[in-house]
């Protein structure tokens, strides 16, 4: 009973011995496996195909919004002083101590270097003994020139009178020569005749005019010697009085002297406590030296306040669209923010580094205090023109043709172009003051040129 059973087990399970296959067979098997896999494959996606919607070009696609957009331009600039200045020393004096050292903090009154006291007083006592001088030697020169000139003027009297009787004087010697010529030919005559009477009184006539030359004679070398002497006196007193423009000269030497010993006393005085500062400031050079004779005029320091600061920035081009003076700044020095007020845009341009026009601008600070430091990189945000309440877009969504400006949108699905007219920007958003209402899908970026009408698929972006 028990090994019938068993032979029927065996049939029902149709137990028999497995044949081993080749591996040329189970390549060939592997084979038509994996080519009914791909063929099914294919059957599925054709009908996938057959039976799914068309896709279409997606595009980003952003909200229009109403907001406030405000106007910036950030930049960054060098602070420095509004308010520099080089002291010159006002006199020339020995420096006898430099109180301070470059970068020194300074306030107003605070004395900067001290000058030699006793070098002081003997620069005013010289300058004042130069005054005297020149006082004296103006004094002098005038008294003398007033009389020259007295002496002069009567030298020139007498040479005039001298000169009228030396004429006069010559003019009777001259006749009495030729009287006594006459008479001698008279006398010669009467002798020749016999008239002895005659020829006595020609002789007589003679004799007295003779003696009346004689004595003419030597009144006109008197008068000569006179006019001669007058004429030297005249001369010299001439050369030695002075002309009207010597006068001028001595004049001003007199006043300059004067002048200078005012201005040395003044500078004394000015300077006999300390040189000190005008006003509160770095100090940011120093050329004094310590026991040193300083010229006047000489350079001594420079102090920069550091209470009327600003900001130098360069502005390009685009920046002056949005850059008026006026407008008010957020300044960040060293982590700290002040106030800060544009107070001057350059009308030239200048090239920069990179060889761009750029434009120089200011922007003061309005509440400075001890933490800021000269010649520091300066962060600026100037603040611009605010539009609130207005229809925005972003900015990379605006696009410029040759009709304007104008953005791509979206409706029940298709492209859409609108024509728009825009305001100011921020660093994101575009103000749109018509064209759009504000409900629009606005396409971000038509990166693959789709044209108006085109069917797309808009992806919130």
């Amino acid at each position: 009973m028990k090994m019938k059973w068993k032979k029927n087990k065996d049939e029902v399970s149709g137990n028999k011995e497995k044949r081993i296959l080749t591996p040329a067979e189970k390549k060939k098997r592997r084979k038509k496996i994996i080519i009914g896999v791909v063929a099914v494959c294919i059957v599925l996606f054709m009908v996938s195909r057959m039976f799914a919607p068309e896709v279409l070009p997606m595009v980003t696609v952003r909200q229009a919004q109403t907001a406030t957009i405000e106007q910036t331009v950030d930049t960054s600039g060098t602070v420095k002083t509004e308010l520099k200045k080089t002291y010159f020393s006002p006199l020339s004096a020995q420096i006898a101590e430099c109180k301070v050292t470059m970068g020194d903090a300074v306030s107003a009154g605070e004395v900067l270097l001290a000058y030699n006291g006793e070098d002081l007083k003997n620069r005013e006592a010289e300058a004042s003994l130069q005054n005297e001088e020149a006082y004296y030697t103006y004094q002098d020169t005038v008294g003398k020139s007033n009389a020259d000139a007295a002496e002069y003027g009567r030298s020139s009297h007498d040479v005039e009178i001298l000169e009228q009787q030396v004429e006069d004087w010559k003019a009777n010697v001259r006749s009495l020569k030729q009287y006594i010529t006459d008479m001698n030919c008279f006398l010669r005559e009467a002798v020749n005749d016999g008239h002895e009477n005659d020829a006595e009184e020609y002789q007589n006539k003679i004799d007295q005019a003779t003696n009346e030359l004689a004595l003419r004679e030597e009144e006109l070398a008197d008068f000569q010697s006179d006019l001669s002497e007058q004429k030297g006196i005249k001369s010299s007193t001439e050369d030695s009085m002075l002309t009207a423009n010597g006068k001028k000269q001595i004049e001003a030497t007199k006043e300059l002297a004067a002048l200078k010993a005012e201005k040395v006393k003044e500078a004394v005085s000015q300077v006999s406590e300390g040189l000190k500062a005008d006003f509160g400031g770095i100090v940011t050079d120093i050329k004094a030296v310590e026991g040193s004779v300083v010229e006047e005029g000489g350079e001594l320091l420079t102090i920069e306040s550091n209470e009327d600061v600003c900001v130098e920035v360069s502005l390009s081009k685009s920046d002056l669209e949005k850059v008026h003076e006026g407008q008010k700044a957020v300044v960040t020095i060293v982590g700290k923010e002040y106030e800060g007020t544009v107070t001057r845009v350059s009308k030239s341009a200048t090239k920069n580094d990179k060889g761009a026009s750029v434009v120089a601008g200011e922007i003061h600070i309005d509440n400075p205090d001890a933490d800021i430091f000269l010649g520091v990189e300066a962060k600026v945000k100037i603040q611009g023109e605010v539009a609130e309440n207005a229809v925005a877009v972003p900015i990379e969504a605006v696009n410029v043709g040759r009709d304007g400006s104008f953005v791509y949108i979206v409706e029940n699905g298709v492209m859409a172009v609108r024509n728009v007219e825009t305001g100011i920007a921020s660093m994101e958003l575009i103000e749109i003051k018509s064209g759009l209402t504000g409900e629009e899908q606005i396409v971000l970026n038509n990166n693959m040129g789709l044209e108006e009408g085109a069917q797309v698929t808009p992806v919130e972006g």
